[in-house]
């Protein structure tokens, strides 16, 4: 799925270090803009994001916690494309709801075109299921051909048709203090140009938040595929997600990445499992 540059005007600020900060309650149709394949990390030069992409480690998709994610894949005869998701439940699969959407025809991608593939591995994966529906934020009419969201409701739950059961469970979603001295910020995604391998981002900067704290903000060196990947706290080996990497946003100082906080979609995840996916 492509990704997207996201051009925002922003509004006055009362502080010097909100400057380069968004305005998570801007909401425009036309702020999602389909970037070009060329840029390859997010707050590289182009070719030395490239690199950055190519030298993100491997992971061992056929372990825990790594089988939990996998690709979204999409066979839509109008598109065909792939991006990150990860289970939050047997039954309820965390991604971006521009992975649903397709920009070219301006339409909602049908759920019997959509499929989860689990630890996903060169053509591989531990367990594939459907999607029996998904679940987006309210903003979205889905049987429009809009597509109206700002990158703060940029996020997707999708319920499977059959369950993919983990004997060791699943990541949990948890808050996060950017200012913990303890925890790395990683993310672990299916990157275009390497979509066949799951591998990690292991430094991804220093996190702000956006102003109305719905956004962290990152330098994960990530893009397009890599779409839907969770944002990982890493404490000494036990893993937390933190949000789902929705896409990336260019401000002078520099080229960020964008994930939505977990709390933005706590209660429609709450939801989804009340409503049978456990």
């Amino acid at each position: 799925m492509l990704s997207f540059l996201l051009a925002l005007a922003f509004a006055p600020v009362a502080q010097a270090e909100d400057a380069d900060l968004p305005d998570a309650g801007l909401l425009d149709v036309d702020l999602f803009q389909p970037a070009l394949d060329a840029v390859c990390g997010v707050g590289q030069r182009l070719g030395e994001g490239c690199d950055a992409i190519r030298a993100r480690p491997i992971l061992p998709s056929a372990e825990w916690p790594w089988r939990t994610v996998g690709r979204v894949n999409s066979t839509d005869r109008n598109i065909r494309s792939h991006c990150t998701g990860t289970l939050l439940s047997s039954t309820v699969v965390l991604t971006a709801s521009h992975c649903l959407y397709n920009f070219q025809r301006k339409s909602w991608i049908p759920v019997q075109s959509l499929f989860f593939v689990a630890g996903y591995q060169r053509g591989k994966g531990q367990a594939t299921a459907r999607i029996a529906r998904y679940v987006v934020d309210p903003v979205h009419d889905v049987t429009s051909r809009d597509f109206k969201a700002d990158f703060s409701q940029d996020w997707a739950l999708l319920v499977l048709a059959d369950p993919i059961a983990d004997a060791k469970g699943y990541l949990p979603l948890a808050p996060f203090n950017p200012a913990a001295p303890s925890a790395k910020v990683q993310l672990a995604g299916y990157p275009a140009l390497r979509s066949h391998v799951l591998s990690l981002v292991e430094l991804c900067g220093a996190t702000t938040t956006d102003r109305a704290k719905r956004v962290y903000l990152n330098t994960c060196a990530a893009m397009r595929g890599d779409s839907g990947a969770p944002l990982l706290i890493n404490r000494g080996g036990n893993y937390q997600i933190a949000g789902v990497f929705v896409g990336t946003f260019v401000t002078q100082s520099g080229v960020f990445s964008l994930s939505v906080r977990n709390s933005v979609f706590e209660k429609a995840l709450k939801g989804a499992l009340d409503a049978g996916g456990s």
